[in-house]
């Protein structure tokens, strides 16, 4: 089965969209048909759409010019000035609204459940640009690479690669290419999409050792003394940082752009482009250069692609065609928890893999151990995690009853069989790259200081969102800038202020590993970013992702006393945009 865009954690058949809805992000079929209804002066939608100005007199649609990007007013109807005969006396009229074009080929290049390695390479745009799937030569596949439970796509820098048929792309025509790249080694310059030519490729995109840049070049002509169109980063790439990197051709204007993290930071003006129709497409190499490092989430465009195709298209945006889509940035949901198949923990000592845990019901299928006493309560719209320090039974005369507990949650995944679980303590997070976190919890003030989500790391903690009884009562994110948070040592710190902490309050935070900051957003609202501790690199931790309490030198603490609900996990930083969405589709 083919695919078309990767929605959540899982990708949409083709002829559909990922949209926002009541149970999560669900691929809906497009495109969209509104029609006005004889009986009625304003356009009702007969399928799927984000919006319409209904009832304020005039809609204005747009639709896509072909498979181009440039979006054409098709009408505006002011309805509501018809008169009534007028508007019962009208034929029955629609128009179709497309969304902004799709990639002509899109590659995973990473596998996680569901995900072979072998659909990994598939094109999932079959249906678009015509079926163009990778070859690869030597290839290999590193393990939690991008994503903790899948495998990247690795190039030894030497001799591995992937190809594609040379229709794949046309480099003298309008095109873009977006990928999300792994620099491992800046020892020498490195290609990582490149299109061949008769004597050399006619589009090369990389690392440039010589500037230290992030590079696009393009000749003006396949043979001898071809000249060359080059456009360099502002930004100097890291190694071993995921980025993500799109290049922009737009032969009608002959300007040749590099976007960098969804930021246009170079743009080259009068270009010449040459295409050579024999010429295979290539990941992973240049004419003499090769790529070290990893690949995902590989994109080609027959059309430009603009800000709002990184950061995601709202309905209300022009050219949209009135849908909300994902952005090319944005970040890959490895964990859901709403807690509605929990099972709270009467006694650990049970031998049976199904207690004590909340299911993941994300693809990676991971769980939160419960710890004794830890119960599932009634909450906001459904069940929620409640931990209290005292055990749930209310039997007078069980043996546990009265019993106080230590009550926390911590992720495991299956190591092994599906229907032989075998669970292990695990992490959930790249935390040594761009990460988010979010939950609703509400607490009691009265305990003290609390934590509602940590992530353990040897000897300590790489980060801790709790509740300090300060200055009326704050909500404090700590990263510590030795990955462990040993005493005394350095950490970065945001805060904002909880005053009614009893209620329910929706906690997100961001780990932008690329502009090193963390970001601290409450109820919707980005409230703090903070610049990380010069000291501090964001580093990979090996321990469980907590809720209820923290690891430190001396041991575990800030128990908490309260609810937690609607816990996830991204890999990549989410936009405040879609923070304050996420928000607003999970509030009562």
């Amino acid at each position: 089965m083919h695919h078309t865009l990767l929605c959540a954690t899982h990708y949409c058949p083709a002829g559909h969209h990922c949209a926002q809805v009541t149970a999560g992000w669900r691929c809906l079929h497009r495109p969209v048909t509104l029609t006005r209804r004889p009986a009625g002066r304003a356009w009702i939608p007969s399928g799927q759409l984000g919006r319409t100005s209904a009832g304020k007199g005039v809609m204005t649609s747009y639709f896509s010019s072909g498979r181009a990007r440039t979006s054409t007013l098709a009408m505006a109807v002011a309805a509501a000035l018809l008169p009534a005969g007028a508007a019962e006396a009208a034929p029955r009229g629609s128009t179709t609204i497309d969304r902004p074009a799709p990639a002509t080929a899109f590659w995973s290049v990473e596998t996680y459940p569901g995900i072979t390695r072998e659909q990994a390479l598939a094109d999932n745009q079959p249906a678009v640009g015509g079926d163009s799937p990778l070859t690869p030569v030597g290839l290999g596949w590193e393990q939690d690479a991008r994503l903790v439970g899948g495998e990247a796509s690795a190039f030894d820098g030497a001799s591995s690669y992937l190809s594609a048929s040379p229709t794949t792309l046309d480099s003298a025509g309008t095109f873009s290419v977006a990928a999300w790249v792994r620099l491992t080694d800046a020892s020498v310059s490195r290609d990582f999409v490149s299109k061949a030519g008769s004597r050399h490729a006619t589009l090369s995109v990389g690392y440039d050792k010589a500037s230290n840049r992030w590079q696009v070049r393009m000749p003006t002509k396949t043979g001898k003394g071809a000249k060359w169109s080059v456009a360099r980063s502002t930004s100097a790439p890291r190694v071993g940082l995921w980025t993500h990197v799109a290049v922009v051709h737009d032969a009608a204007a002959r300007t040749l752009t590099l976007w960098v993290d969804g930021v246009a930071e170079a743009t080259k003006f009068r270009v010449t482009a040459v295409n050579h129709p024999a010429g295979e497409f290539r990941l992973g190499r240049g004419d003499a250069t090769w790529w070290r490092g990893n690949l995902a989430d590989v994109r080609v465009y027959d059309r430009t692609l603009v800000a709002q195709d990184f950061t995601g298209w709202r309905a209300s945006d022009p050219g949209s065609g009135g849908f909300d889509e994902p952005g090319l940035l944005r970040p890959v949901q490895v964990g859901k928890w709403n807690f509605e198949n929990a099972i709270p923990c009467y006694d650990e000592s049970i031998d049976d893999p199904t207690l004590c845990s909340a299911p993941d019901s994300t693809a990676f299928d991971r769980q939160l151990y419960l710890t004794q006493g830890s119960y599932v309560d009634a909450g906001r719209q459904g069940s929620v995690l409640a931990l209290d320090g005292t055990h749930w039974i209310d039997d007078p005369s069980d043996p546990h009853y009265g019993e106080t507990t230590r009550e926390y949650a911590r992720s495991q995944a299956n190591r092994g069989e599906p229907g032989n679980p075998v669970w292990a303590d695990a992490p959930v997070l790249r935390t040594d790259q761009s990460f988010t976190l979010a939950t609703w919890v509400r607490l009691d003030p009265s305990r003290g200081a609390q934590t509602v989500v940590s992530q353990d790391a040897a000897g300590g903690h790489a980060l801790r969102l709790g509740w300090e009884p300060v200055d009326g009562g704050r909500w404090t994110l700590v990263v510590p800038a030795d990955g462990a948070g040993a005493p005394g040592g350095a950490a970065t710190e945001a805060t904002a202020p909880a005053a009614d902490a009893d209620l329910w309050h929706h906690l997100v935070v961001v780990l932008d590993a690329a502009h090193r900051q963390v970001l601290l957003h409450v109820d919707g609202t980005l409230v703090r970013t903070v610049a990380l501790d010069a000291a501090g690199q964001p580093r990979q931790a090996t321990g469980s992702l907590v809720v209820g309490r923290v690891s430190t030198a001396a041991g575990p603490e800030g128990w908490l006393y309260g609810q937690v609900d609607d816990l996830g996990a991204y890999q990549g930083a989410m936009s405040s945009a879609d923070v304050a969405a996420l928000f607003v589709a999970q509030r009562v």
